[in-house]
């Protein structure tokens, strides 16, 4: 089923347990963004794949991180409740970089000592704009472009895994981007 919004990502209860993923793959955009976390350029991430997505793709995956922060931040049906054990193993657990110690502004978290939002960074990576060059227009350090990304990918994570309590995961991500939209 077409995730409202996109082109290329898509949404089927019967692949990856009703979690997102781009059309013609299996590759969800959460493993996108850590790809591109690995200071890698577009073209890298790309080939890190195998070539089976482009750069189109990848901005969408960026978008998907953006829209599932204010999913997570507004939709009151989906609450990612994940095991202390289970975050550890799916990323970082504390970040140096990024300010997130406000419950207010947990999912719009900001870069310390700046007024630079997590959001502000992805979307100029969704510009198409590289690490490098976000660094530079924003101010910040790489490693706080970096660790944006690692935060909005384990906010994926978490997102997916709040679907687990549902029964039909795949309509819960169609409804709650759907009621993003109309915000």
């Amino acid at each position: 089923m077409d995730l409202p919004g996109y082109d290329y990502i898509v949404v089927y209860k019967d692949i990856h347990f009703g979690r997102p993923h781009i059309a013609g793959t299996l590759i969800r955009p959460e493993s996108v963004l850590y790809e591109l976390a690995k200071d890698k350029t577009f073209d890298e991430v790309s080939k890190a794949f195998y070539n089976q997505i482009n750069l189109k793709q990848i901005k969408e995956c960026i978008k998907y991180a953006i829209d599932v922060m204010k999913i997570l931040k507004y939709y009151k049906k989906v609450k990612p409740k994940v095991p202390r054990r289970l975050k550890r193993k799916l990323g970082p657990t504390s970040y140096a970089f990024i300010d997130k110690e406000n419950e207010n502004n947990k999912y719009e978290p900001t870069i310390k000592n700046s007024n630079v939002k997590v959001v502000d960074v992805l979307n100029k990576l969704y510009e198409g704009k590289e690490i490098s060059q976000v660094t530079e227009e924003l101010s910040i350090p790489k490693e706080a472009v970096i660790e944006s990304i690692l935060y909005s990918a384990s906010l994926i994570d978490d997102f997916h895994l709040s679907l687990s309590e549902f029964k039909d995961p795949a309509s819960v991500v169609i409804e709650s981007f759907n009621y993003i939209r109309k915000k």
